[in-house]
């Protein structure tokens, strides 16, 4: 979708961009230190002439507009730094570039997208996936969790993907499967590979929601906040709603400091590089639309196996892909048993890499 050059914008054409009912809509604007250059460089100025020329409109006014008319600010992005044309300078470097703190904010040319809000609360299918490793040890808490999801009103399914355990998981979940059967659809998969996000990957491949949600199933963030999480995505298929654990104050022990502290870091890194807030990076729990899955799908992103986990090629295709990104707060618990099935420093490298390779990318 082209974006719309707001500095040559009549009254009626600004107005009438938004009235004709687009799904998504794209503004080019000039940067707020640019915009009085420009005009005054053309003598377009009440300092120079008693009236101008041209309209000044800015990032704010795109937004207020685009809320009267209902539609909602996704997210704007540095589209071009300085009026020179720099074609000397590497694609990947400018990419970069773009997305650096004061830099952006102090670029030539932003661009900001919208989408227009059409929240429903129609119902829909909803597909919930519970990747699972080792976690014999919680199966009263996954008891409980399955009790409590029977408060989505809405038609479900859940999607167990048991992975390479140790222990009787694989079993536990099969006598659970029986034991719901009668209150929703319980499919139980084994992981023909390894790793969480394969087993999201093969959970979602078999699913047939219109909503999708991820659950971990250590069940560490409290049950009833992914149950609103759920609902909530359900009315919109243009948001993503990341859970975050960090909002409010956790239970002792719930993360490691050293996960704390990297996990902080990682939610600043990915607020820089798309430029929408972030403030958990590797919360499980996730909820969006079967429009979303389906970008993944078709540009291969969902496959890839750059991600150990998922969380942050589902972040940075929702940025990609025009999804707005929203935080959830949720309460997060110290696990009852088990531990992490997560390597600090070996996955730390990893999640680097992927960061790694959208920062240069055009995102």
């Amino acid at each position: 979708m082209k974006a719309i050059e707001t500095w040559n914008l009549s009254h009626n054409e600004l107005h009438e961009s938004f009235q004709k009912n687009c799904e998504f809509l794209k503004f080019r604007v000039r940067g707020n230190t640019w915009e009085p250059i420009t005009r005054w460089l053309k003598l377009d100025s009440r300092i120079f002439r008693d009236t101008t020329n041209k309209a000044r409109i800015t990032l704010c006014d795109i937004e207020s507009l685009g809320e009267i008319y209902n539609y909602r600010s996704i997210r704007w992005r540095a589209k071009k730094i300085t009026p020179i044309t720099i074609n000397f300078v590497n694609k990947s470097i400018k990419n970069i570039l773009r997305k650096l703190p004061i830099l952006k904010d102090l670029a030539f040319e932003l661009e900001i997208t919208l989408y227009k809000d059409t929240s429903t609360h129609d119902e829909k299918f909803i597909s919930i996936v519970i990747p699972a490793r080792n976690e014999e040890g919680n199966r009263e808490l996954l008891i409980y969790a399955l009790n409590k999801l029977k408060q989505i009103t809405q038609k479900k399914e859940i999607i167990f993907v048991e992975g390479n355990s140790k222990d009787n998981t694989y079993t536990m979940l099969k006598n659970l499967k029986k034991d719901f059967s009668n209150d929703f659809k319980i499919m139980l998969l084994k992981q023909t590979s390894k790793g969480k996000k394969n087993a999201v990957v093969e959970g979602f491949n078999m699913s047939s929601g219109d909503t999708l949600a991820i659950i971990d199933s250590d069940l560490t963030v409290d049950i009833d906040d992914s149950i609103n999480a759920i609902i909530q995505a359900s009315r919109n298929e243009n948001i993503l709603i990341n859970c975050s654990r960090t909002i409010f104050p956790m239970e002792k022990d719930a993360m490691r400091w050293a996960n704390y502290i990297g996990n902080r870091c990682f939610a600043i890194l990915l607020s820089i590089i798309i430029n929408n807030p972030v403030s958990d990076s590797l919360c499980g729990t996730k909820v969006f639309s079967r429009k979303f899955f389906n970008f993944m799908k078709d540009n291969g992103s969902w496959e890839s196996r750059i991600d150990p986990f998922g969380d942050f090629t589902i972040i940075f295709e929702a940025a990609k892909n025009d999804i707005r990104i929203l935080n959830y707060p949720v309460r997060y618990y110290a696990r009852k048993s088990g531990a992490p099935n997560i390597s600090r420093w070996i996955d730390g490298l990893k999640l680097l890499k992927v960061c790694w390779f959208y920062l240069i990318s055009d995102i």
